[in-house]
């Protein structure tokens, strides 16, 4: 037998084995070794099974989640190149990568020959049999019309429940109806209807798939000690361990609050203030209720943040306060809480620099930063016994905590939380330089 016969004949033993094993397919045709996990999920993926009908997958951030969705598919045409699947994607970005992991595999000519009815996009790939992927971000404002075999969602956290409520009964007319939702529990908008849907799998009727970093060969195993240096540990056991965010008790850890208390009166614990405009300093604000707002001034001094003042407003209009922080506070950019459409507006109109904070979209990060100053030293607040312009604030620091059924923070008390949840915006978006205004990025 010559060398091209036995070509030809490795070329059709490949595509056998990829026909009928979709882990084959992912070792031969997508350059991958899947892991333990990603082996069953794959498969899956792709079975017919009704009991793999619905599957969700919780997994850390670079654990291949996408990729094995995108193998997944590439089987799924492969069998039957008249399925249709309907994916949302959480991102721009995340649809971009399922279409660089797909596309190798639906062009390559000795899987699908002349099998698609033009080159596939970032959002469409249409086969001549009549089978498609269509992709929408979770920036659309509806799901078009029409019915399809598989409905999957891509980073579930970032996906509005509006649109996957759309998505759902689009596989009802199905002969093989699959529904798959896959996500990190990430601490965004929409990680409450994630980790209920993974908590209630099995009264859900989902099939639940992860699997551990120490699967990912992949991963630079050295990066995780460095990524323990700047994020806080909940953030860290989320991203780089697959674990779900704990939405449960004190928000902060009160060992952690008692620690950032320091003596006014000993520089070696608060240093004094810097002149201005020598080093940066701003305010927070949350509006709260009508006749109620607090207002926190902050200077960062080196990477440390110092609480410099706190003003608690119980029973004042709003004219007043209004007149009061441009009074006081006119010079410094400040950030309060976006609801308050108006009084921001105002506050820009007296000629103040303002970054309104949309809590529903930062809300949870701008915590987390709170979390990971507190836990390296890197907020100073006076000693209320010392100064009780803070003993308000502190109180309510420690008092904050998750509602039980929610999951999110408790809504009481919570007027000084927030503003220091605000200030935390600043240095997440601002550059400084001593001496020149502040510099938005």
């Amino acid at each position: 037998m010559s060398s091209l016969d036995l070509s030809k004949d490795w070329r059709r033993a490949k595509v056998s084995l990829a026909q009928i094993d979709p882990v084959a397919l992912a070792i031969l045709y997508a350059d991958m070794q899947p892991s333990p996990g990603q082996t069953r999920f794959i498969k899956a993926i792709y079975s017919r099974d009704p009991q793999f009908s619905q599957l969700i997958a919780k997994v850390h951030r670079i654990g291949g989640k996408t990729k094995s969705v995108a193998v997944g598919f590439a089987s799924i045409f492969l069998r039957d190149p008249t399925t249709r699947i309907f994916h949302l994607s959480g991102s721009y970005l995340q649809a971009s990568r399922l279409y660089d992991y797909l596309k190798p595999l639906v062009v390559n000519q000795e899987l699908f020959p002349d099998a698609l009815q033009s080159e596939p996009t970032r959002f469409l790939t249409r086969f001549k049999a009549g089978g498609c992927l269509e992709v929408l971000t979770a920036s659309a404002k509806s799901i078009r019309g029409g019915d399809a075999d598989v409905v999957s969602i891509d980073e579930a956290v970032l996906v509005p429940p509006r649109l996957i409520n759309a998505a759902w009964p689009l596989v009802r007319a199905s002969r093989y109806p699959k529904r798959i939702v896959v996500s990190t529990a990430s601490q965004e908008p929409y990680l409450e209807w994630f980790v209920n849907l993974w908590q209630r799998a099995e009264e859900l009727k989902f099939q639940r798939f992860e699997w551990p970093e120490s699967e990912c060969f992949w991963i630079n195993k050295e990066d995780n000690d460095l990524a323990k240096l700047v994020l806080d540990k909940q953030t860290y056991l989320i991203e780089y361990e697959g674990a779900i965010g704990q939405r449960v008790g004190r928000v902060w850890d009160n060992v952690l609050i008692d620690q950032a208390l320091k003596d006014p009166r000993r520089a070696e614990e608060y240093p004094p203030p810097a002149e201005d405009p020598l080093t940066e300093k701003w305010t927070a604000l949350d509006w709260g209720f009508i006749g109620q707002a607090v207002l926190t001034l902050w200077e960062k001094q080196g990477d440390t943040l110092i609480l410099r003042d706190c003003r608690i407003w119980t029973d004042t209009s709003y004219t007043e306060i209004k007149q009061e922080i441009r009074e006081d506070f006119g010079s410094y950019p400040i950030y309060p809480d976006s609801e308050a459409v108006a009084d921001n507006s105002d506050l820009e109109k007296m000629g103040m620099k303002v970054t309104p904070v949309i809590f529903s979209k930062d809300k949870d990060y701008l915590i987390s930063r709170v979390r990971w100053r507190l836990e390296n030293g890197l907020i100073k607040i006076p000693k209320p016994d010392i100064d009780p312009r803070f003993f308000t604030l502190v109180q309510q620091m420690k008092a904050y905590h998750y509602n039980e059924k929610t999951g999110k923070p408790e809504k009481i008390n919570d007027h000084c939380c927030d503003s220091v949840i605000c200030a935390m915006k600043h240095v997440e978006t601002s550059k400084f330089v001593p001496g020149v205004r502040y510099i938005d990025i």
